[in-house]
């Protein structure tokens, strides 16, 4: 096979869907391919950032933007979708064309696959982890949020059968997926069946289960010195924040505050170091919390806020940093997301000795039902705690922490 050229465009929808195309990235360019990255927004931005290397294609922005249920967000200006869907595939067509590429690969973006006559020698993919789509109010209840989405499959499935290929980011097998509800069909219960070639008419794309993927993958905390002054913190809370605004920034002012209101509250204690071990109760103040903010500058300040003792915080710190401090934390919370998922799997693997538990605290987003069916999930497991934002209380998620222990791993 003689040398491809790819490009690879994650969805501006938070950072998860480019952070998760690293190790595919990483691989085309081991392999000797021609390699490009697109994308618009801040996915787009970290993803340059991170491969300063390859040349970089501007992708149009999306029209559509999220302001509170994202499906109703989808209902409402399902216009600005279509739209943006149909941009997608304009850009797509034309880039194709121009850059003369072998294969596209969209994260998410459905319409990003090329079209016409000169572009019909591309191979379009589409990396994705919902097959039936998690729908609002019936996350509690995965059997039958998939026997409903099975009404909402048919609207979809024309935009999958333009695809050549579905690069599904799971295992494909029912016991060992992190979302078999949402992966993997309910009629199918191996799901690696579904890596068929394509239905010689077009009607469906071919299905690759993909296995677990991380930017993390191959990095090991042993081999790694800590950076800054954190070094020398035995007790840390990881905030880690991401997704889409401007939800993000809500969960953010609501932990700095309440961060602030715990240190008023426990005074002399707000400072004392304190490393939680199994069987012991940990209820001061950890020393310090850690904020990763998600975002790749500084465009809303952090002045009034940064001087709060035992408060520090990123922008968008880059892999090795923000791999030790995932390796650090005391404690982990952010949004469940199914990309942050695989980080915190991956992880765990690379560090299985780790002296304290693995812990994590799920808060998700109003209106995003993918990540409220994952932290249900997952509390039901032991796997994780798991609060809704309008809920969540830093304190006592904290005080309630023990009862959780992360053990996913990457196999």
């Amino acid at each position: 096979m003689g040398k491809r050229r790819i490009l690879f465009v994650p969805l501006d929808w938070g950072l998860g869907h480019a952070t998760r195309l690293v190790p595919l990235i990483e691989e085309a360019v081991c392999g000797g391919d021609e390699v490009w990255i697109g994308g618009n927004g801040r996915s787009g931005a970290w993803l340059k950032a991170r491969f300063p290397d390859l040349p970089f294609e501007a992708a149009p922005e999306w029209t559509l933007r999220h302001s509170g249920s994202l499906a109703w967000d989808l209902i409402k200006d399902w216009r600005s979708y279509r739209r943006s869907l149909r941009e997608d595939r304009e850009w797509a067509t034309e880039i194709v064309n121009r850059l003369k590429l072998s294969h596209l690969v969209s994260d998410h973006r459905l319409g990003l696959r090329a079209q016409g006559p000169n572009a019909l020698s591309a191979h379009n993919v589409l990396v994705i982890h919902q097959l039936t789509l998690a729908l609002p109010w019936l996350w509690r209840w995965p059997r039958v949020m998939q026997g409903v989405s099975l009404m909402v499959w048919t609207m979809l499935r024309p935009y999958w059968s333009t695809f050549h290929e579905l690069w599904i980011p799971d295992s494909g097998q029912r016991g060992t997926a992190l979302a078999p509800h949402l992966s993997m069909f309910p009629w199918v219960k191996d799901g690696m069946r579904w890596c068929t070639k394509r239905n010689q008419i077009g009607r469906s794309p071919r299905f690759r289960y993909m296995g677990w993927c991380s930017r993390f993958e191959g990095m090991s905390p042993m081999a790694m010195d800590w950076i800054g002054d954190a070094s020398q913190v035995e007790s840390a809370i990881l905030v880690v924040l991401s997704g889409p605004e401007p939800a993000r920034s809500h969960l953010e002012a609501q932990l700095i505050a309440q961060w602030e209101a715990w240190g008023a509250l426990y005074g002399e204690h707000a400072g004392r170091q304190h490393s939680p071990v199994e069987g012991e109760s940990g209820n001061e103040r950890p020393a310090s919390l850690w904020l990763v903010r998600g975002i790749p500058v500084s465009s809303k300040s952090m002045e009034g806020i940064s001087n709060i003792e035992g408060l520090r915080f990123w922008d968008s710190p880059d892999d090795q940093t923000m791999y030790m401090l995932l390796a650090k934390a005391s404690w982990i919370v952010g949004r469940i997301g199914y990309s942050s998922l695989m980080d915190y799997a991956c992880l765990r693997s690379s560090w299985p000795e780790r002296n304290q538990p693995w812990r994590i605290c799920a808060v998700n987003a109003r209106g995003h039902s993918e990540q409220a069916y994952l932290g249900h999930r997952l509390k039901r497991m032991g796997q994780a705690d798991f609060h809704s934002e309008k809920t969540f209380d830093l304190r006592k998620a904290w005080l309630n922490r023990i009862k959780f222990k992360f053990t996913y791993a990457f196999s």
